[in-house]
């Protein structure tokens, strides 16, 4: 019987020192820095980088040039190797290329999202094989 006693004690003790509260950094003991989300641009960001960007597309070419890179091909049976990039849409309005971001003041713009093909194509429908950078302008 003791012996169970001793052993569910060392079980639970190995348990909580196991864990971890996620809110320190058992390195340091400073708090961690939230992550960033690599499919989206925040307006604290924007506001934060208006400085160094005036439009939306530099804003993205600072923040988060992934989003503008092409996706590859649409189809292994395409052989025009033109490359999908995504589209933009503007509060769900197609905006059009990735070059029409140029357009949209940077001090506009709510919030920067990436969506894959798939997730564009559940929104809208067909037609977004590099997917979507979707634009949510300030009210």
């Amino acid at each position: 019987m003791q012996a169970r006693v001793v052993m569910a004690a060392v079980v639970v003790a190995i348990g909580v020192g196991c864990s971890s509260g996620g809110t320190t950094s058992s390195a340091t003991g400073s708090a961690r820095a939230p992550s960033r989300q690599q499919d989206v641009i925040t307006e604290a960001e924007i506001t934060s980088r208006a400085a160094e960007a005036s439009n939306a597309l530099q804003v993205v070419q600072k923040l988060r040039p992934q989003m503008l890179q092409s996706r590859g091909r649409f189809s292994p049976a395409d052989s025009s190797g033109s490359a999908t990039v995504p589209k933009v849409v503007v509060d769900d309005v197609s905006y059009g290329s990735v070059e029409s971001l140029a357009n949209l003041n940077a001090m506009a713009v709510r919030e920067i999202r990436y969506l894959s093909a798939a997730d564009a194509t559940t929104r809208w429908g067909t037609g977004y094989p590099g997917g979507v950078i979707l634009v949510s302008l300030k009210k």
